[in-house]
């Protein structure tokens, strides 16, 4: 937000210098980067936090800095001179059914016989300072006032509206809209849309056509000043993907009961610098919205939370400052009246904090002591911290991706979990919350496909309806390049980093969701599964735009946090050396890697640790059969193994399994 130095100076008499104002504003909360010098001007750079609408007009910003330096504000002067004929005579106002959500207030005035030409130097000169360039008198009046006022306005060529009045009506579907600045747009039903009695002339809150935009040639000007519901304009931006200083504002919440009195304003620039006669009255169609409360604030609370004593002129003086008018006090307690554009001041303890905000927070004393105690962490905290370093010094890098998915993502890997949708997503091509954390490291894949030997995890949630209650489920997904047997060597090492006390088993899975035929594998604790792997299908690969399929996994952080843990186990360090015997196969097609791994512990004395190694699939085996190598690693606790020993082993192991898979041969 750029902010005119003489502008602020002209409403609260500041006499600061400009490095000065900024360094005041700056110290109550309003950051002000910058400040350049813009002809006779200064333009001050300010960071508007979301939380304060109220401080992106120069108004705003004037209370702010009159009640940090104890000034008083003046607001803009209002001269009107009704002189025209009644203006429910020259137009009207109808609200369609299904539009008065959107738009709870809508006010019209109309000046008739204006001249329109160029804005005098001082107008220009205001508007080139914050970063606006002139258009003609009438247009630049309305964007003064928006900037001063927070007041977004538009100025109709009332000869250009069909019967000379204004429709509030939600687009028709496939409604085209062409936008004053030239841009296109087609319309969706719930978007709230501007209308005369023939076509759409306003996006509601957006911008405004280019079918009655103003002109030289324009001698009425039909004036609308609105208040438009945040999350309807905020949705019709995002899917026309059009946005304007007036969705801006609309869409962080302006105040409802300036909605009259920034038309009134225009007005009265429009009757000085471009002339013309004003109808008699304004149209309203809520003139009671927008009115002030009241708050009441009890000084022995304030003390205790700020932990100080307030001198209780002070908090007068401030409150009055920032244009809370007081309505009482006493002794034990003040109440004041909040202006509708503090609309973040509902309750005593937002008094509170806007007494110490500019009394200023170095007030408080500082203690000398302060007692500490240890944050109590849970079972999930701990698992994926554990979880966490187990994979980083495996080698896989760590991601963090965004919550936010492609709606074609959706069900992937995860066919069985009904997705949330968002009705005003940030972005539209991410509508639905991922059901899997899976799919968002496949896109990381695909930003890195270049690389060659990529390892990813990440730990995020996973958000799906439930039995009556929305899931939040914590996963692990993994990604490595190098195949399958990796993806479940990281979850075995997992388990072990975790100190399961149950058994951890793996079986094949004929049909994983998103993965290859036959690659797929369930990692079961017990009875309860905690993980699905495999490698990706060709078509999700496709997808994605890659040309390898990975190896992927889900791991249910949840399920393995709240297992059953034993303790730290000591074992020594073998005393006599393993001996490795290499096994390579020729296969069935049919046979999964996880049933050869059952008959080979089944038959293998003295086994230590099994491993898979490779699989292949082409030139010199017979149709219908792959080629499967895994070693063993043999180890006696009392003795080293002979050759002669190691070779009976691998003897017995490669006959047992020959004997379990009819067809199959020793490579």
């Amino acid at each position: 937000m750029i902010l005119s130095y003489n502008w602020l100076k002209e409403l609260t008499g500041a006499a600061l210098a400009p490095d000065d104002l900024a360094e005041a504003l700056t110290r109550v909360g309003l950051n002000v980067e910058d400040v350049t010098p813009v002809g006779g001007d200064y333009a001050l750079n300010a960071d508007i936090t979301t939380n304060r609408p109220d401080w992106l007009c120069h108004l705003g910003v004037a209370y702010e800095a009159a009640a940090t330096l104890g000034l008083a504000v003046t607001p803009p002067t209002v001269n009107l001179t009704e002189s025209g004929p009644d203006v429910n005579t020259l137009s009207s106002v109808t609200v369609m059914p299904g539009a008065e959500e959107i738009c709870p207030r809508y006010t019209i005035r109309v000046v008739q016989g204006v001249k329109v030409g160029p804005s005098p130097a001082w107008l220009r000169d205001r508007l080139t300072a914050i970063g606006q360039r002139s258009i003609n008198n009438v247009v630049d009046i309305t964007n003064l006032v928006c900037f001063e006022m927070n007041q977004p306005l538009h100025a109709f060529d009332m000869d250009k509206l069909a019967e000379k009045r204004i429709v509030l009506r939600l687009a028709e579907k496939g409604e085209e809209f062409d936008a004053i600045t030239g841009e296109h747009a087609v319309l969706e039903p719930d978007m709230l849309v501007i209308a005369d009695a023939e076509k759409a002339v306003a996006l509601a809150g957006v911008k405004g056509g280019q079918n009655t935009e103003v002109s030289e040639m324009t001698q009425n000007v039909l004036l609308e000043s609105a208040w438009f519901q945040p999350r309807g304009v905020r949705r019709a931006a995002r899917r026309t993907r059009m946005s304007s200083e007036s969705s801006y504002r609309y869409e962080r919440g302006i105040d409802p009961g300036m909605t009259e009195r920034a038309s009134a304003r225009a007005v009265s620039l429009i009757l000085e610098l471009a002339g013309g006669t004003l109808a008699t009255g304004v149209i309203d169609t809520n003139p009671g919205l927008g009115q002030p409360w009241t708050v009441s604030m009890r000084y022995a609370r304030m003390d205790k939370l700020l932990g100080m004593h307030v001198d209780r002129d002070d908090v007068s003086r401030v409150l009055a400052g920032l244009g809370l008018e007081e309505t009482g006090r006493d002794e034990e307690v003040i109440t004041v009246r909040v202006p509708s554009f503090r609309q973040d001041l509902r309750r005593e303890a937002d008094i509170i904090e806007e007494v110490i905000r500019l009394v200023g927070y170095d007030k408080i004393p500082e203690k000398i002591t302060m007692p500490l105690a240890l944050a109590h962490e849970t079972a999930e905290t701990a698992a994926m911290r554990a979880i966490r370093r187990t994979m980083v010094g495996l080698g896989y890098h760590e991601c963090i991706t965004d919550a936010f998915i492609p709606e074609a993502w959706g069900r992937t890997f995860a066919p069985d979990r009904s997705p949330y949708t968002i009705q005003n997503p940030v972005n539209a091509e991410r509508p639905i919350l991922r059901t899997a954390v899976t799919p968002s490291l496949l896109e990381v894949r695909r930003t890195n496909r270049l690389r060659q030997d990529v390892r990813l995890f990440e730990i995020g949630r996973a958000y799906f309806k439930g039995d009556g209650a929305p899931v939040e489920s914590n996963r692990l997904a993994i990604l490595d390049d190098r195949g399958p047997q990796f993806v479940r060597g990281a979850v075995e090492a997992v388990a072990k980093a975790l100190l399961l006390a149950g058994d951890v088993t793996v079986e094949p899975l004929a049909d994983a969701p998103g993965m290859a035929p036959g690659s797929g594998a369930v990692v079961r604790l017990g009875p309860d599964a905690v993980a699905v792997f495999g490698e990706c299908a060709k078509t999700v690969a496709d997808a994605f735009d890659l040309t390898a399929c990975p190896a992927v996994g889900d791991v249910d952080i949840d399920v393995l946090a709240h297992a059953e843990k034993t303790g730290r186990r000591y074992r020594p360090l073998p005393r006599f050396p393993g001996v490795r015997r290499d096994i390579s196969l020729s296969l069935p097609e049919a046979v999964l890697w996880g049933e050869v791994e059952a008959v080979a512990k089944k038959h293998a004395s003295l086994l230590d640790s099994l491993s898979f190694e490779s699989l292949y699939r082409g030139k010199g085996l017979k149709p219908g059969m792959k080629g499967m190598a895994f070693s063993m690693l043999l180890r006696s606790p009392d003795r080293s193994l002979t050759d002669a020993e190691a070779n009976s082993v691998r003897d017995d192991v490669v006959r047992a399994l020959l004997a379990a898979f009819p067809g199959s041969e020793r490579r």
